[in-house]
């Protein structure tokens, strides 16, 4: 069996379609997180799974420590055993004001 073509990005609806999950790891403090696809879907849109590792940052320090691992799970496995799926609530928008002088 040969190695899955990567030309082709793996966009997250195909995630969920498999019924798979993201788990998002800080390689710096060690902090995981898992996701359903169709939240990430709301905030980044239906982008390629490799390209959330630059679009997402660690949320244990302001600006984040840098490098993220993602990776997609199957919802059924062991490793899920015993492991949180962190769920979307709401999107907030920070209203700033920008004036410009007359």
């Amino acid at each position: 069996m040969s190695a899955p073509n990567r030309t082709t990005p793996f966009s997250l609806s195909k995630l969920n379609d498999a019924r798979e999950l993201v788990l998002v790891s800080c390689a710096y403090c060690k902090r995981e997180h898992a996701y359903y696809p169709t939240d990430l879907m709301q905030l980044f849109g239906d982008v390629d799974v490799d390209s959330l590792a630059a679009q997402m940052t660690c949320e244990s320090v302001r600006g984040g420590h840098g490098f993220l691992r993602v990776q997609r799970i199957f919802s059924g496995s062991r490793e899920m055993v015993g492991k949180k799926i962190r769920r979307l609530v709401s999107i907030k928008f920070r209203r700033i004001p920008v004036w410009r002088e007359e």
